[in-house]
């Protein structure tokens, strides 16, 4: 029997808003101890060391959201559908990231 709860949309063009459940607290556990355990190996249980793990986590993952979103923009997704996967408005989507284009976020 697959345990393994499924995305569910309500209306045909609806996609689904951010998820915070015990799979995503499994694999940020996880990710926070790896990164603790890689970065100072002889701190580990110390809640400074996993405090700023996950503070690092978040700012990588804050860094990647301006490339995902113009890789959404190229694939034709609306405003109102990125706003729905980040859980925004797609007015406040668009305002975030008012200049999203893959050339725009390419070094």
């Amino acid at each position: 029997m697959n345990t393994t709860p499924q995305l569910r949309l309500t209306q045909p063009e609806e996609l689904p808003a951010p998820v915070v459940d015990d799979l995503s607290a499994t694999i940020l556990t996880e990710a926070i101890d790896a990164l603790a355990a890689l970065r100072t190996p002889y701190w580990l249980g110390d809640t400074a060391v996993h405090l700023h793990a996950l503070a690092s986590l978040i700012a990588h993952a804050q860094r990647l959201l301006p490339d995902a979103v113009a890789q959404a923009r190229d694939q034709e997704l609306t405003w109102d559908q990125i706003g729905q996967l980040l859980g925004l408005s797609g007015a406040t989507a668009a305002r975030r990231y008012p200049h999203t284009t893959r050339a725009s976020t390419e070094t």
